[in-house]
């Protein structure tokens, strides 16, 4: 076919059965883009494909290849040691399908040669919120990707929260921000409570509380056109507790160290996708 339809009656195979796999397949269920009729999952983990076909109600497939055969949209959602390989072996039921990949590190041009001619492909990088249906994914198209496999692509993931095209290269930055992220922002979230805790809250209460900080303030970015700085400043007053606080975490250059964390995770990815690593 040339190019996947955005329809319902796509075909949907998910190479990887585990939780990224099947949070997107549930994802996409319960947004109504897809059926569970029209779903196959593969997977190494006998055990795991039959939860996954017990919780979806989606097919299970004997291998990857009986998976991807009728397949119109393949997600590749294995771990970046196994990927290429996993393409070589199934080449011959790959052409003319578009492939997804969930894989971290890979680049488009060793998955492109792995998969061999006829194949469209799209690399993608979700977070850990798709399996609340709140996640954000960036979708970055390969050279053999059509205008439709991208609005497919757009369509699918943005069941399971936001999708943003991006540029290939810019997948290594968006690892450290978007994928990496959550990590630093729950250390935020463990000092926060830890705070909480020693200023006399009990754990549930801490939690509640520093959970909705956070929670707060990703909100008010989200639904303002105001930069984070404008509304921090919104909410310091001078002389108040917020500039208190602030001028604790300014002292420590608590901008510096997460500006490093990120520059930091993604030099890694970078590394992660180096020819030395590939293979």
């Amino acid at each position: 076919m040339p190019g996947a339809l955005i329809s319902k009656l796509m075909k949907i195979s998910i190479l990887g059965a585990g939780r990224m796999g099947t949070a997107l397949v549930r994802g996409m269920i319960a947004a109504g883009v897809t059926s569970s009729e029209q779903v196959t999952l593969s997977s190494s983990s006998l055990e795991r494909a039959e939860h996954a076909v017990r919780e979806l109600g989606a097919a299970t497939a004997a291998s990857n290849g009986e998976a991807a055969r009728d397949a119109d949209v393949i997600f590749l959602c294995v771990k970046p040691a196994k990927a290429l390989d996993l393409l070589k072996t199934i080449t011959s039921e790959l052409s003319g399908k578009l492939i997804i990949s969930v894989v971290a590190g890979l680049r488009s041009q060793d998955l492109q040669n792995a998969a061999g001619p006829g194949v469209r492909l799209i690399r993608s990088m979700p977070n850990t919120a798709v399996r609340l249906r709140r996640g954000v994914t960036a979708i970055a198209p390969s050279s053999t990707a059509t205008e439709t496999d991208v609005r497919t692509a757009e369509h699918l993931f943005s069941a399971v929260g936001t999708a943003v095209v991006v540029r290939e290269e810019e997948l290594d930055t968006v690892t450290a921000v978007s994928g990496s992220g959550p990590a630093f922002a729950l250390l935020m979230l463990e000092a926060l409570m830890e705070g909480g805790r020693e200023g006399g809250l009990s754990e549930e209460h801490a939690r509640v509380f520093a959970s909705g900080a956070l929670s707060a303030a990703a909100a008010l970015v989200s639904g303002s056109s105001e930069t984070p700085s404008a509304l921090r400043h919104e909410i310091t007053s001078p002389g108040g507790t917020t500039q208190a606080g602030l001028t604790v975490l300014g002292d420590s250059d608590f901008t510096k160290a997460v500006k490093g964390a990120v520059l930091a995770a993604r030099l890694r990815s970078a590394e992660l996708s180096s020819p030395v690593i590939k293979a």
